[in-house]
């Protein structure tokens, strides 16, 4: 019997060569440039939904303070002198938002700033409930502590024209505007919204900066100089805000963001809303729901989202 093997005709087997693997390789390459994309936009869907959530929360505080006390929270307290050293709504709401053993640390009969400790850790303290996720950059401002604010993301609507709007000092480049929900040293009742809870606004988002700049305005939630927005300038505006102090950089292409005006005082901010949303903002109406506002929104009506009581019609948004 023959035994031996005729090893032509045993197969080999043959594995990738260079030219088929770099052929693999590609393809995988193309397939994660192709999801990744997806994968962000899930991810940035998934925080914009908590953005949500987060604001109607905010949202939902200032309804129970108002069946607690028949009234908004002021648009700010404590100082005499709108802005600087006032308390904002967010100290009010504090024990709405389950934090009543910060909010017993306060004492309003003292500013909240110049002094370590006046305000509490409402002063400094990041709460995540005011964070929107799209946003981390939320620090504190750099500075001494007894000056020191948190940077947060949630702010209240003070009308069509600055801080000031509804009072003799709201002109902004020739616009008389009109009060919104939220004005200085005063508080609001929602039967105030004659034009309707479901068309006046009452919160919406403002970006924090990349690089903190003492006694900014922008996002400085604690403090009532910096815990608004107007809606002079529509969201996300090219245009830059108008503030008593500026910040450096806001990040990415955003670059600086508002420019001073010295003839303006301490509370004459005009502070559009801002988000790292693509297209727009989050933004809580007076009856508590909460719509996403395009940056494409036509000025006129979002002026007249920002007011009360001018008696406009709203268009399309």
């Amino acid at each position: 019997m023959n035994t031996s093997i005729n090893f032509s005709h045993v197969r080999r087997r043959r594995g990738f060569t260079l030219v088929e693997l770099l052929v693999v390789i590609a393809i995988i390459g193309v397939l994660i440039a192709l999801l990744l994309p997806a994968v962000q936009q899930a991810r940035e869907a998934a925080r914009r939904m908590q953005c949500t959530n987060q604001m109607r929360q905010v949202a939902l505080a200032m309804h129970n303070f108002h069946d607690t006390y028949g009234e908004l929270p002021p648009g700010s307290q404590g100082n005499n002198l709108w802005g600087r050293d006032s308390y904002s709504y967010y100290c009010f709401i504090l024990p709405f938002i389950e934090e009543t053993a910060m909010y017993d640390q306060i004492d309003f009969t003292n500013k909240i700033n110049g002094v370590p400790g006046w305000g509490g850790q409402a002063r400094i303290a990041l709460l995540d409930t005011m964070i929107c996720p799209s946003d981390d950059t939320n620090i504190q401002e750099e500075g001494i502590l007894e000056w020191q604010n948190s940077l947060q993301n949630y702010v209240v609507c003070y009308g069509d024209s600055n801080y000031n709007s509804g009072t003799p000092w709201s002109a902004v480049d020739g616009y008389t505007g009109t009060a919104g929900m939220f004005v200085p040293e005063k508080r609001a009742k929602l039967r105030d919204a004659t034009d309707g809870l479901s068309n006046t606004l009452l919160v919406s988002e403002i970006i924090t900066p990349t690089q903190q700049d003492i006694w900014s305005a922008m996002g400085r939630t604690q403090v009532a100089m910096g815990a608004g927005f107007t809606t002079y300038l529509t969201p996300n505006a090219d245009a830059n805000d108008r503030s008593n102090r500026c910040h450096t950089n806001l990040g990415g292409a955003l670059g600086a963001k508002c420019t001073a005006h010295a003839d303006w005082d301490w509370g004459a901010n005009v502070i559009a809303p801002r988000s790292w949303h693509t297209g727009g903002v989050n933004a809580a109406l007076s009856d508590g729901s909460v719509r996403f506002i395009a940056d494409t929104i036509n000025v006129t009506t979002f002026r007249n989202l920002g007011a009360r009581s001018d008696g406009q019609v709203l268009g399309e948004y």
